[in-house]
């Protein structure tokens, strides 16, 4: 029989006492004997490594695992949880240099490994001193009873067996587990010397804050939050060996199945800490993309996160085994839930060629429906905004539709259009995918055939939530995207959504554009804002009266029936005078013909 954990450096013969443990037999009435603890607590105080020692209801020893001075690694049993009974192994580790008192890993080990019980044997000079156990509580669900102490030489054990018998009838009259079921998982980021502060408060937190949000919209629980204070990441490990060496300790203690780091880590950085943690590991991107494969409803929305994914993925397979064969099963490997992902980086590349070309068809249908819109001088407006500023409310409330909306993250991915009347003229709200600091490029890039809407649209509306107090900071971020898709310098509105929030109405606005406060939930502001599209957009359309001779006019006269509203069309003798709106572009290059100027429409 092999001995488990950190054995490196020992010498043979601690190693070969180790061995010779697999021959002890404890009684099936007993929980330890005598002779097991003594031999035990002399090697963990020859090592100054705990020792764990695991075995089953017969008092065979099933494995023996060797830790440091600290901790020992607690998984001997995690195939064998079950969580409508216990799992039938037995623990007894020892605390070299210290108190025999459970630590909370032990007792998240044994609610997560389905323990019978944990002993820990503290230790004085090589020598055992006294025992704690821990046993499940026979009448409160995840509640462990601590008892002790006992001494080495304890023979009699009936208490703590019937205790154990009851504790495993009273889980097995369990119907159904109970307590939160979600994915547990602990968050993980990074503070440098250059980590920016916005108001005051470092950026590394804010950060992390979005991530906890994420966390919870995904459908984890979010158990702990690590944040680690760095003069430079880490290029193997991003926070450092030894801080992940910690982190296994809380991962372990707080029972978690995940860490979700608030970085982008690179496929060896991935790697290295899974094999460190022995859990799940997965960045900022990795969530953000399950958030998306969640909630995506439309055929285009669907391709465009199976494109990021696999862009995502493709040089993350090495080294991953079969669990990235397919999509799904848990945060961070979840899909659209159409493909079947083999492993071969070909069969990969192919499909992710075919979503590119699915998706080009696609851009072409919007140009034709694009190009429509400009043949009827309809105007068009985007909501771009934060992730959760409330974009998909504020067209529900203008427009009196009825798009998804949802008190969570990333709630709209796909695009949505809906007309939306100003009285003398109509114009096509459109609504887009939230923005959030640090938003993933290969998202961008997956998702342009939806953001060309707001490189294409007349106008903006930016709306943030006035109640954030970072609402200026979640501008200064959606203006940053915009610049990078092309579609800064476009007549801007700032929608202050959610007013109703904040009845003092104080809160700071730091722009020279045009703002607006509103509230799509009653309604308030909402008229204030037509007006203001109205003047925004009358700016940009005129009225004029064209006189185009005839020898001139055929392509003329087709490209302003292309580009701009036809109102009216009269002849003379030599030329024909048509009344267009046009914007200020197309105006440009028609000059030498216009006759007469109205005012804005």
């Amino acid at each position: 029989m092999e001995i488990g954990g950190k054995v490196q450096g020992l010498k043979k013969s601690l190693i070969q006492a180790l061995e010779d443990l697999y021959e002890l037999e404890i009684p099936q009435d007993m929980l330890w004997t005598q002779e097991l603890v003594t031999r035990l607590s002399r090697l963990s105080g020859a090592m100054n490594r705990e020792i764990a020692v695991y075995f089953d209801r017969k008092g065979r020893i099933t494995s023996i695992n060797v830790g440091d001075h600290a901790t020992v690694s607690l998984d001997a049993v995690e195939g064998k949880r079950n969580a409508t009974r216990l799992s039938g192994v037995r623990l007894i580790h020892t605390h070299p240099g210290g108190s025999g008192h459970l630590s909370e890993v032990d007792i998240s080990s044994l609610k997560l490994l389905r323990l019978d019980m944990v002993a820990a044997v503290g230790i004085r000079e090589g020598s055992p001193a006294e025992i704690y156990v821990g046993i499940p509580s026979s009448h409160k669900a995840e509640v462990v009873d601590v008892l002790g102490p006992f001494p080495p030489e304890k023979s009699n054990f009936k208490d703590l067996l019937e205790q154990i018998s009851e504790a495993d009838i009273f889980l097995r009259n369990q119907l159904e587990p109970s307590g939160d079921q979600r994915e547990k998982a602990v968050l993980v980021g990074v503070r440098t010397p250059e980590t920016r502060t916005v108001g005051g408060i470092s950026e590394a937190d804010i950060s992390m804050e979005e991530l906890s949000e994420l966390a919870d919209t995904a459908g984890a629980a979010v158990v702990a939050k690590v944040m680690q204070t760095r003069e430079r990441r880490d290029s193997a490990y991003l926070v450092g060996k030894g801080k992940i060496a910690e982190l296994r300790l809380l991962v372990q203690a707080e029972g978690a199945d995940l860490v979700i780091f608030d970085e982008e880590l690179s496929p060896s950085q991935q790697r290295n800490i899974e094999e460190m943690l022995g859990v799940k590991v997965i960045d900022r991107t990795g969530l953000i993309l399950d958030i998306f494969a969640q909630r995506a409803r439309s055929r285009e929305g669907k391709l465009q996160v199976e494109l990021a994914q696999l862009e995502y993925m493709l040089p993350r397979l090495t080294g991953q085994g079969t669990a990235l064969s397919r999509l799904g099963g848990g945060i961070g490997t979840r899909g659209p839930g159409e493909t079947k992902l083999e492993t071969d980086r070909r069969h990969i590349q192919r499909r992710i060629s075919y979503l590119k070309d699915q998706l080009i068809e696609i851009k072409k249908q919007r140009g034709i429906q694009r190009a429509e819109r400009l043949r009827n001088r309809v105007p068009t407006v985007s909501l771009v905004g934060y992730t959760n500023a409330g974009k998909s409310s504020l067209l529900n409330a203008l427009c009196d539709a009825e798009v998804y909306a949802e008190d969570k993250l990333f709630a709209t991915l796909d695009t949505t259009n809906r007309r939306l009347d100003l009285g003398e003229t109509e114009i096509l709200l459109t609504d887009t995918v939230g923005f959030i600091r640090r938003l993933p490029h290969n998202l961008l890039d997956a998702f342009k055939s939806t953001l060309e809407e707001t490189v294409y649209s007349d106008a903006l509306i930016i709306v943030a939530d006035a109640s954030d107090p970072l609402a200026e900071d979640h501008i200064r971020i959606v203006d940053g995207i915009l610049e990078e898709l092309g579609a800064s310098g476009k007549p801007t509105i700032i929608a202050y959504n959610k007013i109703d929030k904040i009845p003092d109405r104080n809160f700071a606005r730091r722009t020279d554009r045009v703002c607006v406060e509103v509230s799509a939930r009653t309604h308030e502001g909402l008229d204030n804002l037509k007006e203001c599209l109205k003047n925004l957009l009358g700016r940009m359309v005129r009225r004029y009266r064209l006189r185009i001779p005839f020898n001139k006019g055929g392509n003329v006269i087709s490209w302003l029936y292309s580009n701009g509203k036809v109102l009216g069309t009269d002849y003379d003798e030599s030329a024909a005078i048509m009344d267009v709106e046009l914007d200020k572009d197309a105006a440009g290059r028609v000059l030498e013909f216009i006759e007469e100027v109205g005012n804005p429409s």
